[in-house]
């Protein structure tokens, strides 16, 4: 057999497959527009769109033409401006859909076509590619906006004269027919209605609907259907919607095959931020956290940005209590000398959390400079609060924070004091890019208070002690267990100490880390992740089931309301 001999059945087959349809080839084989022809006849036939856009540069200059003379010659040219009403062209990334004049005038000689089915539906599906390729970020002032709800009303109104006359003519074009069992996209809501399907990971409907009407990947059809979709999760009840959370947040950072441009990505955390603080269980949630600070930031420096994009009060508060607690972790954690050893530190200052009204993080050469993944994003939890301490040890950290009219130091190496000024007496100034080790310790002023034996109980003393008699200027910020409790015999042990200070003392002695929740409408929990806590701790156990708390496994104890 000949080499050549499959190559001439193939080209036989073909131009009888050719001849079959009555499209037999007038131009030589292998001609570009014999191709194209075939070509679209494949596409038809496998149901989908053919590709019936103009070549761009046709589009652009029947766009400039348009702009300079305002006329639209032929069909040709109408067509072209057609399917490009929403192009930026030129140096000012001008658009037809931002001239109310030239819109108007357009849909006019449109209409002038009804008459003539093909071209109307030509007309119509150029419209309809440059309403899905809208970008609504270009430019959003009155008129843009009115002319594009006059391009919606447009196709909403039309789509069925151009199904009807196609029908007439014979089968419609799946586009069209698409088109129609999706009027939904023409409407005042045009996504919700795939929300239902994103909630159970089922979007084969909506892939193959946009891929069906020609709709891009960055198309806004797909913005709102995303959000459509996050806002239905945050209409959920709480278990579906914690359920749910991991999911939304791994589509604003982009993990999975879809993603939500920035605009859209801020406007998704702020829903699930916001419904999160809603929920009646709210434990601090480490995914949550650093979305918030990604995309929103800092609630304590962009205050600005949280109420555009949030709005919500408690969930500022619940996000900046977080945020508060994970940086004394980090540095009792990460940055003291050894943070296994300065647990007790770490647990006695969590307490605290809920009073400090300010914290700034004093950072030596080592911290400030280490480029390792943990250090890197303590620094980024710290933005806007990190300082540079210039000291001799490059391993020391300084960690100040504002307590009522009190300032407190804890350095990270051991071996240092604890710092305690009025803050009006503290010569140094905070707001400064960077001090020495000496402007901290200063000796005017000072309060030393040392880690040893059992100086949890001494601290809670001396800072009790220092705040009533350094003036406040709103009210008492000490801690729940400070003497303002007790003289409450229904929240104090058998010796007169508050309950809650005999719990937090037993879980210092422990190693045990604990959350407070309360002020966030959630619960204080002991976080005890054994499965059989009354073997190992059996004497806080006791105490705590008579404080009236309850055991979660895998999690610890919690109690709502008053330690009784």
């Amino acid at each position: 057999m000949s080499h050549r001999q499959p190559i001439d059945a193939l080209r036989a087959g073909l131009h009888q497959a050719l001849a079959l349809k009555n499209t037999s080839p007038t131009q030589p084989w292998g001609h570009p527009s014999a191709m194209h022809e075939v070509l679209a006849s494949i596409q038809r036939d496998l149901g989908a769109q053919a590709d019936t856009r103009p070549p761009q540069d046709k589009v652009e200059a029947s766009l400039l033409h348009y702009q300079k003379t305002r006329e639209l010659p032929n069909f040709n040219s109408l067509k072209y401006v057609c399917y490009g009403i929403t192009v930026p062209i030129g140096l000012g990334q001008w658009r037809v859909i931002d001239d109310q004049l030239l819109c108007a005038h357009l849909f006019a000689q449109v209409r002038q076509r009804q008459g003539q089915a093909k071209q109307f539906r030509r007309c119509y599906q150029g419209l309809l590619e440059s309403y899905f390729n809208f970008s609504r970020q270009h430019r959003a002032d009155n008129v843009t906006q009115t002319n594009w709800g006059g391009l919606r009303r447009f196709l909403s109104s039309n789509l069925d004269p151009v199904l009807q006359a196609s029908s007439a003519r014979g089968e419609p074009p799946p586009w069209l027919t698409t088109l129609a069992a999706h009027r939904n996209l023409l409407g005042d809501d045009p996504c919700s209605r795939y929300a239902a399907g994103f909630m159970h990971d089922e979007i084969q409907e909506f892939r193959m609907m946009c891929a069906t009407l020609g709709i891009p990947g960055n198309s806004w059809v797909w913005e709102d259907a995303l959000l459509a979709y996050v806002r239905a999760v945050c209409q959920s009840p709480d278990d579906i919607f914690k359920r749910r959370m991991p999911k939304v947040l791994a589509l604003v950072d982009g993990k999975l095959d879809m993603r939500l441009p920035h605009l859209y990505a801020v406007q998704a955390v702020g829903m699930t931020v916001a419904r999160y603080a809603a929920c009646q269980d709210k434990p601090a949630d480490t995914g949550l956290l650093d979305a918030c600070i990604k995309w929103i930031g800092s609630p304590w420096r962009e205050r600005t940005k949280w109420d555009a994009a949030v709005n919500n009060e408690a969930a500022r508060k619940m996000v900046e209590g977080w945020l508060n607690r994970q940086n004394i972790r980090d540095f009792f954690a990460l940055l003291a000398e050894d943070g296994a050893a300065d647990l007790r530190r770490l647990n006695y200052w969590l307490r605290w959390e809920q009073h400090i009204s300010e914290m700034w993080f004093a950072l030596g050469y080592s911290a400030a400079s280490n480029h390792s993944p943990a250090f890197v994003e303590v620094r980024k939890r710290m933005e806007g609060r990190n300082r540079v301490l210039r000291d001799n040890n490059p391993y020391n950290n300084a960690f100040i924070m504002r307590i009522g009219q009190l300032l407190v130091i804890e350095f990270g190496l051991t071996g240092n004091a604890c710092y305690v000024f009025a803050a009006a007496d503290f010569a140094t100034n905070l707001s400064q890019p960077s001090f020495s080790i000496h402007e901290l310790k200063q000796r005017s002023g000072a309060t030393r208070l040392l880690h040893g034996g059992d100086w949890e109980f001494n601290f809670d003393q001396k800072l009790r002690w220092l705040l009533q008699k350094v003036p406040l200027t709103s009210g008492n910020l000490a801690p729940a267990s400070s003497s303002s409790n007790t003289h409450h015999a229904n929240t104090s042990g058998e010796n007169g100490t508050p309950k809650k200070f005999v719990i937090l003392s037993m879980c210092g002695q422990h190693g045990l880390e604990y959350e407070d929740n309360r002020p966030y409408g959630g619960a204080f929990w002991v976080l005890i992740e054994s499965a059989h806590p009354a073997q190992l701790y059996p004497r806080l156990t006791d105490f705590l089931e008579q404080a009236g708390f309850k055991w979660r496994p895998g999690r610890g104890y919690w109690i709502k309301g008053e330690i009784q």
